[in-house]
């Protein structure tokens, strides 16, 4: 695609405090691959109160060419998302990004977007993450499994690949990370500011957008890291144990009483879990084939030491109720049969473990120490382990 022909993209990242967290998100950001956009970075400062922070985060971007704006004073959180979408109209792009400051994103993520975007009639695309509100693929621990610049790209890799520019139609959009065009800003309009400091916001524009004629969509070709609630913890919105704003959902069941139920309707429709399935069994094979995957055969498990490789426990005399693969946080429920177990595990990821560990005794453990001769290592004690 010629210079010429790319869309432009206005890549807002708005940020209140998070001096922990908001470098790592700027540098993400920059090194998003331009083949298919123009993507340029505008980080707007709700008046961050950290002493020196705005400051600091200011000479940052000055030094990486990163646009910075500090309002007078805080805005709020729809005030400021507002004026990304106002800057990205009035000055010709074409398409706006509405981003939290917490996040890594992958370096082939506009490209994906974008063809989400071209879908009939969507108006809004938001990315899919391991921390989206009730769209969230379920891991045991992002922040210690997935937070990582190398793993954020594979994954999106890794769905894109299974996925492609799929989108799924879902209630709401997530102002995490979100792609809209600025042709639907302007019909729709911007956040609206009743919402004060923040929470629920991009639900009300979601649903005026869909009003609108518009398709509120999700890509699951996607995946942006989201640490979650970074900068709403320091601004006081939240606490750390709630996850929302008890009066700007009252707003939200005023204008859209139906709403609710919709969500319901959605969850309950089993598309979302159907998607989670997909995706995780997607990634764990993937992760298996690319990266290799161990068994271990035992009545306890045992800390990992490598979480890039693909874990297997199994009990020895065969008696688990199900079979899980476990990787980097994700939990697979392998739908393989218990008849020639160790063929079937072969069969599943395409190739024989890089390691057969016989922690105890049993009909199981002989079986796969037959079958995967070349790779178990027998490391049974004295007396079994179960007790």
């Amino acid at each position: 695609m010629s210079v010429m022909d790319r869309p432009r993209i206005l890549h807002c990242i708005t940020v209140y405090n998070g001096r922990a967290f908001v470098p790592a998100a700027i540098k993400s950001a920059l090194r998003l691959d331009q083949q298919e956009a123009q993507i340029d970075v505008l980080v707007l400062d709700d008046a961050s109160p950290e002493p020196g922070w705005s400051e600091e985060l200011s000479a940052f971007c000055k030094e990486r060419g990163v646009m910075y704006y500090c309002t007078p004073r805080n805005l709020g959180i729809p005030r400021n998302v507002s004026l990304g979408m106002l800057t990205a109209v009035k000055r010709g792009y074409d398409y706006v990004v509405i981003s939290n400051s917490d996040v890594l994103y992958p370096r082939d993520l506009m490209g994906q977007m974008l063809r989400a975007s071209r879908q009939n009639n969507v108006g809004s695309v938001t990315a899919w993450s391991n921390n989206v509100s009730l769209y969230s693929l379920p891991n045991e621990d992002p922040n210690r499994y997935l937070h990582d610049q190398n793993v954020v790209d594979w994954m999106h890799a890794t769905l894109a690949g299974h996925f492609g520019d799929a989108v799924m139609d879902i209630p709401a959009g997530i102002s995490f990370c979100i792609l809209i065009s600025t042709d639907v800003v302007r019909k729709v309009g911007i956040m609206d500011p009743c919402f004060g400091r923040g929470y629920c916001e991009e639900t009300d524009w979601s649903l005026r957008s869909l009003a609108a004629g518009y398709r509120i969509a999700l890509a699951p070709g996607t995946y942006v890291f989201h640490h979650g609630r970074g900068s709403n913890l320091d601004a006081g919105l939240v606490s750390s144990n709630a996850t929302t704003v008890p009066a700007n959902e009252a707003i939200i069941d005023l204008r859209y009483p139906q709403f609710r139920n919709q969500v319901e309707a959605f969850v309950h429709s089993g598309v979302l879990s159907r998607a989670h399935d997909d995706a995780i069994s997607h990634i764990v094979r993937s992760a298996g084939k690319q990266f290799g995957y161990s068994i271990d055969v035992g009545w306890i498990g045992r800390d990992r030491t490598n979480e890039d490789e693909v874990n297997i426990l199994l009990s020895p005399n065969g008696a688990n109720d199900h079979i899980q693969a476990v990787f980097r946080g994700f939990r697979l429920d392998m739908q393989v049969s218990r008849r020639n177990l160790g063929q079937e595990i072969r069969k599943f990821f395409g190739q024989d473990p890089t390691a057969v560990n016989l922690y105890d005794s049993g009909a199981l453990a002989t079986a796969l120490k037959s079958e995967f001769a070349n790779v178990t290592n027998t490391r049974t004690s004295n007396y079994p382990e179960r007790v």
